[in-house]
């Protein structure tokens, strides 16, 4: 078995109960002495089938022969007084005597006798026998079964003809093969090609056993006995042999269920339902007085009393240290949104007092940039309270009141319309969504473009909204600078590998739009 195998079977019997455990344990326990105790009952029943075999095909044999030893008496009756009724005077007399001597033979039978060959001389009382017996070619018995198996017939042949008949009723061959004290639970019947001749019929075969089978030759072979009957391969001894282990191990399951059900499992419901009551906050668990004489389950309570405790004490120190840490986030935000507001004014103050126009919007578009990433942090931290994430509302109103407020004198007069439901993002979303409006309102406002249109709604797929950027800038037909469009396209691309998602341009309607992957969404009016 691979450690995989095994791996999987122990956590499948981890997770059983204690008390199936305890019973497939038992078991485990238990089958060896099964197991012994069901092939030594296998193996007696074999023998015990065996000599039922040995027995039938005896008593078989013991049947047959005493068929054949009637069948060959009268044969020799018939064979020897045939001469004499043929060449005496007084042959009526011997065929008379010959009669009644085979009459007292035991099993009652018809007869006929016949002499020349085909002539019958006497015959039984009430027996009608063949005008026209059957022929042989020599001298023989030959023994037939009856078209409705009523009767079995033996003709006797000489050196001329047919000596005689011996007719034997269905009732004489059962009688025949009768052996007194036996018991009488089997099939038997005679059988002579597809004629079958039945003689008893008292087969049944009950649960557990199996059909015993025999034939023996009557009649120098001419005829079969067949005979079938059960043999019962288990007996009473030999379920009691199977049952007893059976029985002991349900004693024994039922002895360790119930000791381990009283002085287990029980004290271990009452502690769970004690552990399940204890609610965070609280000094002490309530552990009930258990009457078990398991030293371990009181050590449990206790355990589990020192755990509270311990477990109150490390939440108390952790709260503090908590409190600590918001208020060092709380003043490391603040020195971070500071220290970004004094880059952007530096840069200002820079982009002013600059002689060169070129210089002066360089400076211009790096201190958009920062106020973008200023705008972000201020709106991660406003929101860090409640955890929901970045707002894109707040965020890309302030944005664009910043783009506003640093537009060149050549967009002084562009306007910046807003349409945005409310969302909530991660901070690496709102980072990378801030820099992608900044890029696209500053080509509009370098491409003199009169206005932008920045909308956002619901995307086409579960936590996402779709952002839409609209300006004439962004037309195919728009007359901008190509390097700057270059880099433009450039950048938008970058940005959107960032969000994980692709920009679908539409160059007739001067139309951006993508997929924002959310948080959340806030309802209609939140803002901050």
């Amino acid at each position: 078995m691979s450690k995989m195998d095994s791996g999987w079977i122990s956590a499948r019997f981890a997770r059983l109960s204690t008390g199936l455990k305890m019973l497939l344990i038992l078991s485990a326990g238990l089958f060896p002495l099964g197991l012994v105790a069901i092939l030594a009952s296998v193996d007696s029943a074999r023998q015990k089938g065996a000599e039922r075999q040995q027995e039938t095909l005896a008593r078989l044999d013991i049947k047959a022969q005493r068929l054949n030893s009637a069948f060959a008496r009268s044969v020799l009756t018939i064979s020897t007084a045939s001469p004499a009724i043929s060449l005496l005077k007084d042959g009526a007399q011997v065929c008379a005597s010959t009669l009644h001597q085979l009459e007292q033979a035991p099993g009652p039978a018809r007869y006929a006798l016949y002499t020349n060959g085909d002539r019958l001389r006497c015959a039984s009382r009430g027996f009608v026998p063949p005008q026209t017996p059957l022929r042989s070619a020599g001298p023989g018995v030959r023994a037939e079964i009856s078209a409705d198996a009523s009767t079995l017939r033996l003709s006797v042949f000489g050196e001329q003809g047919i000596a005689g008949i011996a007719d034997y009723p269905r009732d004489t061959v059962a009688d025949l093969t009768e052996i007194p004290g036996g018991s009488q639970s089997f099939d038997l019947a005679l059988r002579q090609g597809d004629r079958v001749m039945a003689l008893r019929n008292g087969f049944s075969q009950g649960p557990f056993a199996h059909i015993v089978r025999g034939a023996a030759p009557v009649a120098e072979g001419q005829l079969q006995l067949a005979i079938a009957l059960s043999a019962n391969p288990i007996g009473a001894a030999d379920m009691l042999i199977i049952l007893l282990p059976v029985l002991m191990w349900l004693f024994a399951a039922v002895i360790g269920w119930g000791i381990v059900e009283r002085y287990l499992l029980r004290p271990l419901a009452r502690m769970e339902r004690a552990v399940a009551a204890y609610k965070p906050g609280q000094q002490e668990i309530d552990i009930p007085q258990l009457a078990t004489p398991a030293r371990e389950i009181g050590e449990l309570g206790a355990a589990f009393d020192k755990v509270v405790k311990t477990v109150a004490r490390h939440e108390a120190d952790l709260e503090a240290a908590v409190e600590r840490q918001k208020r060092l986030v709380r003043e490391v935000h603040h020195r971070v949104k500071n220290n970004l507001q004094v880059v952007a004014s530096l840069l200002n103050l820079h982009s002013r007092g600059s002689p060169n126009e070129q210089v002066a919007a360089a400076y211009a578009s790096i201190q958009r940039r920062v106020d973008a990433l200023a705008v972000v942090h201020r709106n991660h931290y406003a929101e860090l309270e409640e955890n929901r994430g970045v707002g894109l509302k707040p965020l890309i109103s302030e944005l664009a009141a910043n783009l506003r407020a640093t537009a060149p004198r050549s967009a002084a007069h562009m306007t910046v319309r807003l349409d945005l439901d409310p969302y909530f993002v991660t901070q690496d979303v709102a980072v990378s969504v801030a820099f992608l409006v900044t890029e696209m309102v500053e080509y509009a406002m370098f491409c003199a473009a009169p206005s932008v249109t920045i909308s956002m709604s619901d995307g086409g797929d579960t936590g996402t909204a779709m952002l839409m950027v609209e300006a004439a800038s962004l037309r195919g037909d728009a007359a901008c600078d190509e390097s700057l469009t270059d880099r433009f396209e450039r950048i938008v691309t970058g940005l959107s590998r960032q969000l994980r998602t692709q920009v679908d341009r539409d160059t007739e309607r001067g139309r951006y739009s993508l997929n924002v992957a959310i948080v959340q969404k806030g309802e209609y009016g939140e803002s901050r």
